[in-house]
């Protein structure tokens, strides 16, 4: 069903009345300005002359955002905009005094000028750099709230199709959890940890001012970000309302420049290999060995066979990143065209990926009043799976199981195996027979559209409208051979998904950006804003094939045909507002109303709003000579308070549900499915910060934040009982409450000389407890529970008491009636506990970067410190003797094996079989999580200008660099970084990358 509840009517109405008020206002500010100033004002009334510019850095050509152009003498004027453009009507004869912070003020007569363009000189003090935070732009010391902002040349020290990856370990409270190391896959991000139980925990990207339907990994080339700035606390997200609650990321993408004329060329080789850890698996001597110890007959092909599967399944890694932008521009028009390819063959054979790339970004100032900003990004992704080997049967096949005859035949023990021949392993299978036929491919295309512009009302005031369609097309298919063991059953067959999805993203926008003479500014929005998505998905599986045979026409039997459908929309008001005096007292204060269709009829409408302050003590009379004398070069306070909101993660949590997949008598019957809440209502965060930038000696920047959150009315699916009829209804249920703390710094240790060195160093400390659950019950999710009073991701299970030295047999803790503690070495007598949580103590990274004349080193390093991880793959790979048919694992270093009365071991007696169920679900497999790893290491060289400029290049440099080249870690597995949840299982380890890279400028 589609909900059409919320679609944009009336908003050119909004559009129309707000605009009407906001030059309503203006011109009313403007009467008072010019009541003050009457000479001035005579004169403009008998001879004007409207000038118009660009103020740009004198020194890089940089445009500058924000500076002020103010008629001397007066209150007029105005402040330039994102692209350092400024329009303005000024008395004939008059002088312009062109100003911003960090460069010396230029006073300019206008005489008979209409266009004068600026370039300032950098002041002596430090430059005051501008911020993208969000629908607006604001210069750093004017901020008030939590914001980071990374630039994009911070952000390529990996080699990775993916934005995500770029933020790893680079901002104080934003933890990037890694999926793993298989081409393409994305990590997960958190800012502040997490916040929700049953709503989305991710945050909310948007792309040059765009909200994004969707993470931009695949259509976001990461060679084309200008920067990334990341919204943390609620005065700095509050502005994106209802999708906020878990922080905004901000991408913004790269742009032509006024008198830019280049052509850029990238390209980086890399190599990986799989990141072996801890993890050591037996080969064939050392299961025979394991086999005596249990008392199993131990073949004698253990003396002649010893296959490594894992080895053999994997491979090196090759990965190709290329990309070409073109950059130009002048008065009227700004083009930044790119495009770029990225293969990787996996390091698990048969795993590859290729996408392929391209962005257009144009602006065409059309006259005085119109600019127009046309923007288009595609890319086309492909995947492939052939032969390659599940992460489960690497793990788990015996050394001593060759997968091929003598004469080169693959075995297929499925089949039965030839005399003389067994096969020892449990599952009787190799994976290598059905691998040379089977596969699974997916492609996806998506494309992105944007026709904005912008109206240049007045000199202070525009109307800018963003519009935008996302659309994505994704198609999977999985095909089984005849002659497969899998494919037997059924004569081969074919699965195909394919899967479309469409979101339109609409803002229309007024902006109020004046100056009132040199000590007060105001930047201000209104808007009106709707975005809405729709999906829709077929499945089919058909059977019976010839072998080769993979068109779905070919096929004998229909299996299964099924889809769905499914869209939501949102409208919103939203309105900001900036005062800043003096460049010491800055005032925010924001408000959002949004109308969503996921929530009940009675609750749809919500309001979110924020207010922040800041205090920049530098500027105070008092501060100013001491400053110059003394370490302290810049001090500013923050202070914030403001609630965002969170939604539901299904798109009809409000309704009843029925169920029509059902059949009677060939006839379609209704089966009740969820009960509807009409009621349901925002998850809401309130949010308090408190921050303190300092600049010590002008060399040592410092800033810290510390915030509390408080998550109300969270948004649970409740699990009902058989006998209503329903399965589930969604209800806001319970409170959460996060606390942290965030600390991050940089020091240039050497800046003023030919050898640079600059170490930037984030640590973040964030503690999150339940303080609400419904009827104040635990919840069990998994391994965890969900307790008032506890962190939401507290490990829940049976505790290990260690091994009993005279038996060698498994022991837990028992909580006996009377709350003593016993131990026991039955299982299922053994009482369920909390014994620890995934959650990390604390989180952070640091960076150094050096340069000496052309040649730069850099370093990139991450940690975490505290958490718990539950490694279940030992449940299979350290089990005992539960499977002996099952390859196992080494004791790790400080490990040790019972084997004789009175022994201390951390390990139970080897049993064939198992020994007493010490390989099941307990507090044995958590181990401490807690890492250190050199994320990144780069070497580069910039060729000298003088070898360049005899072939025409403006710039060229090469690099060696390396990925995840050490790890420090008391973890047993491969890879510590397992996710969020904690859980250890056998996944695809991160890679070992080694990549050299080429970069050209013409």
């Amino acid at each position: 069903m589609r909900i059409n509840c919320l679609k944009p009517m009336g908003k050119y109405l909004l559009v129309s009345a707000s605009l009407v008020c906001m030059v309503l206002m203006s011109q009313t500010i403007e009467a008072a300005n010019t009541s003050k100033n009457r000479d001035v004002a005579a004169t403009s009334l008998q001879q004007t002359v409207k000038i118009k510019g660009q103020v740009s850095d004198k020194k890089t050509k940089e445009t500058i955002i924000g500076a002020s152009v103010v008629v001397k003498g007066t209150t007029t004027g105005a402040a330039t905009d994102i692209d350092g453009n400024y329009q303005l009507e000024v008395p004939a004869g008059s002088i312009v005094v062109v100003s911003f912070i960090g460069y010396l003020t230029q006073e300019i007569p206008v005489g008979n000028q209409t266009t004068i363009n600026v370039a300032l000189a950098e002041d002596a003090q430090q430059l005051d750099e501008v911020v993208v935070v969000g629908y607006t732009v604001q210069k750093k010391s004017n901020i008030t709230s939590s914001i980071k902002n990374v630039d994009g040349d911070k952000l390529k020290d990996v080699t990775t199709p993916d934005v995500s990856s770029m933020l790893q370990n680079k901002v104080a409270g934003v933890q990037v959890y890694s999926e793993g190391g298989a081409p393409g896959t994305a990590p997960k991000i958190r800012v502040r940890g997490k916040s929700s139980l049953g709503s989305s925990v991710d945050p909310l990207w948007v792309v040059d001012g765009v909200i994004q339907v969707s993470e931009p990994n695949l259509s976001l080339n990461p060679n084309d970000v200008q920067s990334i700035s990341v919204l943390k606390d609620a005065a700095a997200t509050s502005l994106y309302g209802s999708r906020a609650t878990n922080g905004v990321i901000v991408v913004t993408t790269k742009r032509a420049k006024q008198g830019s004329n280049d052509i850029n060329v990238n390209a980086r080789w890399g190599m990986g290999w799989i990141n072996n850890g801890h993890l050591d698996l037996m080969n064939s001597k050392e299961i025979g060995e394991a086999w005596k110890a249990m008392g199993i007959t131990v073949p004698d092909v253990v003396n002649t066979v010893d296959y490594d599967w894992w080895k053999n399944g994997t491979q090196m890694s090759l990965t190709q990143d290329y990309s070409i932008a073109f950059s130009g521009g002048t008065e009227k028009m700004q083009a930044f065209v790119s495009g770029g390819y990225y293969t990787e063959d996996g390091t698990i054979i048969g795993d590859k990926i290729k996408r392929f790339r391209v962005l257009s970004n144009l602006e065409y100032q059309m006259n005085d009043w119109l600019k127009i900003k046309p923007k288009i990004s595609a890319s086309y992704t492909m995947s492939d799976k052939n032969g390659t080997p599940g992460m489960y049967t690497l793990y788990t096949y015996l050394p001593f199981d060759a997968p091929y005859y003598e004469d080169g035949t693959i075995v297929n023990p499925d089949a039965g195996m030839r005399p003389g021949h067994i096969w020892y392993g449990r599952d009787e299978s190799n994976y290598l027979h059905d691998s040379q036929w089977d596969y699974e491919n997916t492609k996806e295309m998506r494309i992105q559209a944007d026709f904005n512009f912008d109206i240049r009302l007045t000199d202070y005031l525009t109307f800018a409208s963003t519009n935008n369609i996302q659309i994505s097309n994704w198609k999977k298919v999985e095909y089984t051979d005849p002659r497969s063991n899998g494919g037997a059953a059924t004569n081969g067959s074919l699965y195909n998904l394919r899967e479309d999805w469409r979101g339109l993203f609409s803002n229309q926008m007024l902006r109020f950006n004046k100056s009132f003479g040199s000590d007060w500014s105001v930047n201000a929005l209104v808007a009106y804003e709707y975005s809405d998505m729709y999906t829709d998905n077929l499945e089919a599986t058909k059977e019976g094939f010839f072998p080769g045979s993979q068109v779905m026409n070919n096929a004998a039997i229909n299996r299964e045909i099924k889809g769905a459908m499914s869209d939501w929309a949102m409208n919103s008001i939203l309105s900001n507002a900036n005062v800043a005096y003096a460049n010491r007292y800055f005032l925010q204060v924001s408000f959002r109303n949004d109308g969503s269709s996921r929530l009940g009829k009675d609750k749809r409408r919500g309001s979110f709003y924020s207010f922040s302050g800041g205090w920049n003590m530098t500027n105070e009379n008092f501060m100013k000579n001491r400053t110059k004398a003394l370490w302290l070069t810049d001090v500013k306070l923050r202070a914030s308070y403001g609630g965002v909101g969170n939604l539901p993660k299904d798109n009809y949590p409000q309704y009843d549900l029925y169920s029509m997949t059902n059949t009677y008598n060939g006839i379609n019957g209704l089966f009740p499915s969820q009960l509807g809440n009409s009621r349901l209502s925002w998850e809401k965060s309130y949010e308090t910060n408190i921050g303190l930038d300092l600049r010590l000696f002008d060399r040592v920047t410092f800033n810290a934040d510390y915030y509390i959150k408080n998550t109300s009315g969270l948004v649970y699916l409740v699990t009902l009982p058989a006998v209503t009829g329903y399965t589930s209804y969604w209800d806001n249920i319970g409170a959460v409450i996060n606390r942290g703390v965030e600390l991050a710094a940089s020091v240039d240790i050497f800046r003023d000389t030919e050898f640079k060195w600059t170490v930037d160093a984030n640590w973040s400390l964030n503690r999150n407890k339940i303080d609400e659950l419904y009827g104040g019950k635990n919840v069990v999710s998994g391994l965890q529970v969900r307790s008032e009073g506890h962190d939401m991701n507290t490990w829940y299970m049976r505790k290990w008491a260690g091994v009993d030295s005279q038996n060698g047999d498994p022991l837990w803790e028992k909580i006996n009636a009377d709350g003593s503690v016993t131990t026991t070495n039955n299982y299922n007598a053994a009482t369920m506990q909390m014994v620890g949580k995934a959650t990390p103590d604390f989180t952070g990274g640091f960076s150094s970067s050096m340069s000496y004349k052309g040649v730069s080193l850099n370093m990139n390093w991450g940690f975490v410190y505290g958490n718990d991880i539950y490694n279940n793959d030992r449940e299979l790979f350290d089990a005992d003797g539960a499977y002996p048919t099952f390859n196992q694992m080494n004791l790790h270093d400080g490990w040790s094996r019972w084997e004789n009365p009175g022994d201390i071991a951390t390990h139970p007696k080897l049993v064939n079989g198992g020994n007493k169920s010490s390989n099941k679900i307990s507090s044995r497999y958590i181990e401490d999580g807690s890492y250190l790893r050199l994320r990144n290491l780069t070497l580069s060289y910039q060729l000298p200008n003088s070898m360049l400029n005899k072939i025409g290049c403006k710039g060229a440099s090469i690099s060696l660099s390396g990925d995840n080249l050490w790890t420090i870690t008391d973890f047993s597995g491969r890879d510590p970084e397992v996710g969020e949840n904690g859980e250890g299982y056998y996944k695809y380890p991160n890679v070992k990358k080694f990549v050299v890279g080429l970069n050209l400028n013409f």
